[in-house]
């Protein structure tokens, strides 16, 4: 499969995205959503499918989350979107059926409209299943009744390359509208054919965005391989190993699934106040937000980073607001908070400093009223818990020391304990003054103007 051969790619996907919910409450009960909780300790009669339970009505969040993605591609809005049961018999379904918007005769969220290029044939909302380990046969129910947002595209995608693009530029519009949990990430069924009549080849839940252009591009290969050998591709369902796709069943129809209404649950009613709330949500424009942090005077470089995060964005936006340059705002976000962030393997979100702190903190570094090493102190410390960074200078004597008194002091003994050092640096090896300059940090336990110190050395040993 090392060549491409000539067919038109058709690629359709149907996107499965976690919505951010504020409540952290489940579709149709008050249960707890928590990725981090201890197996099946979040679950109830009705998410766990108990005889005889009743869904609550729908999460409110959730359904205007729902209205917000349909939004972002300026689709047709339902007025009474309606939920119905998906039958089919897996572990992770207790119930035996979903309940869902999708399906026969269904009346989506949100239909119509584009994105990029891109047609949306609908989206909705639905529950999620439970997570079954089919290797060890448990299943875990903290994530069943989970609030899943099903974005349906049509055919249009003609390369893995413009799916993968098109991927990133739809993830960062959820992630602006706060329509993403990025604690789930994305899942993708994706549908491929090279045949005029869509005879469509269905890869099921693929996780990654790698994971969907390589199966894209394997599936492509295979299917044209199949043509030219005058074999006939039927519909049929696959699953991706990560270096091949393999069939799971021949491919399901609407029919298979035996939709029906919900008996349990009214037809959805849509408001004006969520519509409203929707059209707020979907009005964050990834591109506006990137082209204000440029303007600002942050470099296109820093401004590609810190857009990638809309709060990252807002931190920088917020130095900028307090006074601090474009220029020094963008470095010390992508330097400072950046740095803390991805060493302790997490989140923005789990970055636990205000905008204020973070300010407080920049001032102050941009000031030259603290050090290098104080800087570092504070930002690992905002990483775990907000505080008030000028009172915490003040009150653990952290504030830098550029005293040329007791700086010159410093140095003096340095250069005494220093001697072999001191004659490398008179026989040509100036780097030595960064290594004495260090060691005058050490004694002014981290306090020292670095600049200073150096300078203080290197003018007492050409002067001796």
């Amino acid at each position: 499969m090392n060549q491409i051969l000539d067919y038109t790619l058709k690629v359709g996907l149907e996107i499965h995205v976690y919505p951010r919910i504020e409540n952290r409450r489940k579709l149709f009960c008050n249960c707890i959503i928590d990725v981090n909780a201890k197996p099946n300790t979040n679950i109830c009669p009705v998410c766990t499918g108990q005889p005889g339970s009743k869904p609550m009505l729908p999460n409110k969040e959730a359904l205007i989350k729902t209205l917000a993605i349909a939004k972002i591609f300026g689709a047709e809005n339902n007025s009474a979107p309606a939920f119905q049961r998906k039958h089919y018999s897996w572990p992770d379904l207790p119930s035996g059926y979903q309940r869902t918007m999708s399906g026969s005769y269904s009346w989506p969220v949100g239909y119509g409209g584009e994105f990029k290029g891109i047609r949306l044939k609908q989206v909705h909302l639905e529950e999620d299943p439970a997570k079954w380990d089919p290797e060890t046969g448990k299943v875990d129910y903290n994530r069943s009744g989970t609030p899943l947002i099903e974005i349906v595209t049509e055919p249009d995608f003609n390369s893995p390359d413009k799916v993968k693009e098109w991927l990133h530029d739809i993830r960062l519009a959820l992630d602006y509208a706060d329509c993403f949990d990025e604690r789930f990430g994305i899942k993708a069924d994706v549908n491929v054919s090279i045949s005029p009549e869509y005879e469509r080849v269905e890869i099921k839940n693929i996780n990654s965005f790698s994971a969907i252009y390589d199966a894209i591009l394997y599936e492509y290969k295979r299917q044209a391989e199949e043509k030219q050998a005058g074999n006939k591709i039927p519909q049929q369902t696959m699953t991706w190993t990560g270096s091949e796709t393999v069939m799971m069943r021949e491919k399901e129809t609407a029919v298979d699934y035996k939709f029906i209404p919900e008996q349990d649950l009214p037809i959805v009613k849509v408001d004006e106040t969520m519509i409203k709330e929707a059209e707020r949500l979907s009005q964050n424009n990834p591109s506006e937000v990137r082209n204000q942090l440029s303007a600002s005077g942050i470099s296109d470089e820093d401004a590609a980073i810190l857009y990638e995060s809309p709060i990252i964005a807002d931190y920088a936006l917020s130095l900028i607001a307090g006074k601090v340059s474009g220029e020094f705002a963008g470095k010390f976000i992508r330097q400072q908070m950046l740095r803390v962030i991805n060493y302790a393997q997490a989140h923005p979100r789990d970055f636990a400093g205000s905008q204020r702190s973070v300010l407080e903190a920049a001032r102050l570094y941009n000031d030259s009223k603290i050090s290098d090493k104080v800087l570092k102190q504070i930002m690992e410390k905002l990483m775990i818990e907000d505080f008030e960074v000028e009172k915490y200078v003040k009150d653990n004597n952290l504030s830098m020391v550029s005293d040329d008194y007791f700086l010159e002091g410093l140095a003096m003994e340095t250069i005494k304990e220093n001697t072999n050092a001191v004659s490398d640096y008179k026989s040509g090896k100036i780097e030595v003054a960064n290594f004495l300059a260090g060691q005058v940090m050490r004694k002014s336990k981290g306090k020292a103007d670095i600049k200073k110190a150096k300078e203080m050395i290197i003018r007492i040993i050409e002067q001796n």
